[in-house]
């Protein structure tokens, strides 16, 4: 197994959380929809302060490294701030900021100067998990605009 389908596999594990996640409330309903929504955003939150934190690692000759380095930090306050707003119970808000933040963070790795380098499975990957994690988040925030399953009406 080459290392980009190594990275693929563990890349589409990685999203297993987020489906299950965003189906739990769907299917179970109840309080368990509200603690599953606040784990998706937790994880989710997890994940984009961990992407952010990958800039870290992108060599240091990079054209835009500066501006990369500061886009990294960004990202990872955003994944603060989605906690916060998980915390202060601001959970459609969260929902859509993790949404925003992920395909931001897809199209800001896109323009960089090491995204160019890799390779095209790997480029397809990042683009189908992107997609497939705002997805997930679109369908938890579907579920808590719905008037009928929102756990806190």
């Amino acid at each position: 197994m080459n290392i980009s389908n190594f990275k693929s596999t563990y890349g589409y594990i990685g999203f297993i959380p987020f489906a299950l996640l965003c189906l739990v409330p769907w299917i179970a309903g109840s309080e368990l929809s509200k603690i599953a929504l606040t784990f998706q955003l937790g994880y989710g939150a997890i994940i984009i302060t961990f992407l952010g934190g990958m800039s870290w690692g992108w060599r240091d000759n990079l054209r835009n490294q500066k501006f990369n380095l500061s886009m990294g930090i960004l990202f990872s306050l955003l994944g603060c701030s989605i906690l916060l707003l998980t915390y202060f119970n601001y959970i459609l808000v969260a929902l859509l900021l993790s949404v925003i933040s992920f395909q931001f963070f897809y199209y800001f790795e896109q323009s960089t100067e090491d995204f160019l380098l890799r390779d095209d499975d790997y480029k397809k990957f990042r683009k189908m998990l992107s997609l497939l994690v705002s997805l997930s988040f679109l369908i938890s925030s579907a579920y808590w605009i719905n008037p009928y399953s929102n756990p806190l009406t």
